[in-house]
């Protein structure tokens, strides 16, 4: 204010770095982070099939919420459509290299895959798989998969309905 004098320079009167409501800008980052993490880690790791890839995805989808933190309503529900747009991308990206460069793996130096069923649900088209991967282990509701796909919640009962017979066709012996 201009003519008042105070006692205290004017970046210490609410403290430095704190909004008229006493709170630092980044109060709860930190501690959203620390019990996010797990679940942002598996999430990307399921959708990329990678996990130096999904290490890398989750971290620039916790760095992209650290600079807006505090605007989203849902910081969880935020995190979860960042992470599947980023791993779509990623998954994106990757395929258009497979398809520029030639693959050069020998059978010695090919990782093998842990089980039928995770090398089955990697073959799935992106948005399929990531339909399985949000309801079978976020458990998420047909409405929060369409809201972390933007798609209608029909479109996500049809990515199912397609998901799961692909699965049990690839499964069944």
């Amino acid at each position: 204010m201009r003519g008042v004098r105070t006692n205290t320079p004017p970046d210490q009167e609410l403290g430095a770095g704190e909004n008229a409501a006493g709170r630092r800008p980044f109060d709860g980052f930190e501690q959203f982070y620390r019990e996010a993490w797990p679940g942002a880690f598996r999430l990307a790791s399921f959708l990329t099939q990678d996990p130096s890839a999904a290490e890398e995805i989750a971290q620039d989808a916790f760095a992209r919420m650290y600079t807006g933190w505090g605007s989203a309503a849902n910081p969880h529900a935020y995190l979860r459509v960042t992470l599947v747009n980023r791993c779509h991308n990623w998954r994106r990206h990757a395929r258009a290299q497979q398809a520029r460069l030639p693959l050069l793996l020998t059978v010695a130096s090919a990782e093998l895959a842990f089980d039928e069923l995770a090398d089955a649900v990697a073959a799935l088209p992106f948005r399929q798989r990531a339909v399985l991967v949000l309801r079978y282990h976020l458990r998420l509701s047909e409405t929060e998969i369409a809201d972390a796909l933007g798609c209608r919640p029909g479109t996500v009962k049809s990515l199912s309905s397609r998901a799961l017979a692909r699965l049990h066709k690839e499964i069944q012996p």
